[in-house]
């Protein structure tokens, strides 16, 4: 009678990790000594699990359809592949997103590893790979490629399918422990930049352009009015969750959140929303927004990847609805190959590259379709409705996303005037660079005169001559001063602009100063203090 296997455990190496060597008799007859990756660095734990891999080598060996390997051996890559395809038929809406970050930037780096041998090493190096790497921009007319890190949301979200990824395995009894719950997210410095969303005069003129699309001036304006509905939300729209009698309420299938919310029609939408249904034919059902191309042309829109933001954008630029000039570019069409050196003859309007309604700035992203639902809630905040009706009107689960737009409104932009100083007006003229004189008395008057005539003019009285020395000290070429302010004082009192400005030059070059602003406030003192010699005299 054969001795039964047992197994021999292998130290950890580099990795830390326990292995174990177990032989293995295969369908052939054949033998082999593998070595499989225990995925623990505790010694007691590695026994039990070798215990349990030579069980399911003996269970194997007996016909069960368990099949060869044992399910520690499973790589990464494997067994995503079968999570995903379970919760894509358990209706999770994200599995096109998660499937999209696993394969971009998780199963380059880890997909090759045996699920039990993943460490918070490895989990830590996948997200700081995410945050130095390179993200190229879309092209956008009349801006170069601009180089780009990727945001904090997207490194929010690559470890969030890592997490939920291992916590389904970890759940399973697959492997010992979570490798994600020990890292956190990378932390990103980054301007949060806020979309624009249009202001109510914009968006009445983008509704009411003829010019415009009427589907997309339709899905705006549902957008905009019943409950700051999503694409998503638009493009699930059936006739048969409208009350088509009185077009009193109506069904939103929140895409989301899964969950089907029940709001009224505000009767502002209500007759646009019978003209459209009438357009239609009065379909009993159906989408409300269907495709109008394609092999679905009559149906439902495809769910995933659909945007209204580049036709929106293009719309109101049609529209007329700009916040700076437009420019002019050549007027190519789509395909044409600038590169082999072919001009389209003539050129057209453009959006301005520095407008914030199509294009991104410092500090603002450009308008697209989820803008109107933002224009909503931030009316919402205006309005001052409180919390929880706003969190149901919007279909918020949690109160903080309704409390950043309360945060965006005009009230807490707004610094109230109780908490600000009263500050003197005097300082307002200094700081406009420019000192009015006051009006020179006769005596004044006929001195400057006199001191135009004779550039090089000498001071005759004591006083101003005292004067003189104590604020300018030994230095030469006072009568050009003395003159360049008297000159001042006349252009001053005569609202001469012209004649202000010659004498402030004339200043600057008398005291060899860097800024006019210091030549004013001297020549004031040196005014003033001869006024106060003669006052005191």
């Amino acid at each position: 009678m054969s001795r039964a296997r047992t197994g021999t455990l292998i130290p950890p190496d580099k990795d830390g990790l326990w292995k174990a060597r177990v032989t293995k008799t295969h369908a052939d007859g054949s033998v082999s000594r593998p070595i499989y990756s225990l995925g623990t660095t505790d010694k007691a734990i590695a026994r039990r699990k070798l215990a349990q891999l030579v069980a399911a080598l003996a269970k194997a060996r007996g016909g069960s359809p368990a099949g060869d390997a044992p399910i520690v051996t499973e790589t990464v890559r494997e067994y995503a592949e079968e999570w995903l395809e379970r919760r894509k038929a358990q209706g999770v809406v994200a599995v096109a997103d998660e499937r999209r970050n696993l394969e971009l930037h998780i199963l380059p780096s880890i997909g090759h590893l045996p699920l039990g041998d993943v460490r918070s090493p490895h989990v830590r190096a996948v997200l700081e790979a995410v945050v130095i790497k390179p993200r190229q921009r879309p092209k956008r007319s009349g801006v170069p490629d601009q180089p780009a890190t990727y945001s904090h949301q997207t490194i929010k979200h690559v470890r969030g399918v890592m997490h939920r990824l291992f916590d389904a395995a970890w759940r399973a009894e697959i492997i010992e422990s979570n490798p994600v719950s020990r890292v956190r997210t990378p932390r990103v410095r980054e301007i949060r930049k806020e979309r624009i969303i249009l202001t109510d005069a914009e968006f009445e003129r983008f509704v009411g352009c003829a010019e415009v699309d009427l589907e997309l001036r339709m899905a705006s304006i549902v957008a905009r009015c019943e409950g700051g509905m999503r694409t998503g939300d638009l493009l699930r729209w059936d006739w048969s969750m409208i009350d088509r009698a009185a077009f009193a309420e109506c069904i939103v299938p929140r895409s989301k959140t899964g969950t089907p919310q029940a709001l009224a029609i505000p009767p502002v939408l209500a007759p646009f929303l019978r003209a459209w249904w009438e357009r239609a034919g009065c379909p009993a059902s159906g989408a409300v927004f269907p495709a109008r191309r394609g092999r679905n042309a009559g149906g439902f829109k495809r769910k995933n990847g659909y945007t209204f933001a580049a036709r929106l954008r293009t719309a109101l630029f049609r529209a007329g609805i700009r916040r700076l000039p437009p420019v002019e570019v050549p007027n190519t069409s789509p395909g044409t190959r600038t590169d082999l050196g072919r001009v389209a003859p003539g050129a057209k309007l453009a959006p301005n590259p520095s407008d914030p309604l199509y294009f991104e700035t410092t500090v603002t992203r450009p308008v697209d379709f989820h803008s109107f639902r933002r224009a909503f809630n931030t009316a919402l905040a205006e309005a001052g409705i409180n919390v929880q009706t706003a969190m149901a009107l919007a279909a918020h689960s949690d109160a903080r996303t309704h409390m950043r737009y309360v945060m965006k409104t005009t009230v807490m932009r707004t610094i109230p005037e109780a908490v600000l100083p009263r500050l003197p007006g005097a300082l307002l003229v200094e700081s406009s660079g420019f000192r009015r004189l006051p009006m020179p008395s006769a005596e004044e008057t006929e001195e400057f005169q006199r001191a135009t005539q004779e550039s090089n003019l000498r001071p005759t009285a004591p006083e101003a001559h005292a004067t003189t020395h104590e604020i300018m000290g030994e230095s030469g070429g006072f009568g050009q001063f003395r003159a360049a302010c008297f000159a001042l004082l006349r252009a001053a009192a005569l609202g001469d602009d012209e004649g202000a400005l010659a004498a402030l030059e004339r200043l600057r070059e008398a005291l060899m100063l860097d800024t006019v602003p210091h030549a004013v406030t001297l020549a004031a003192e040196v005014l003033d203090a001869e006024q106060a010699v003669r006052e005191s005299a």
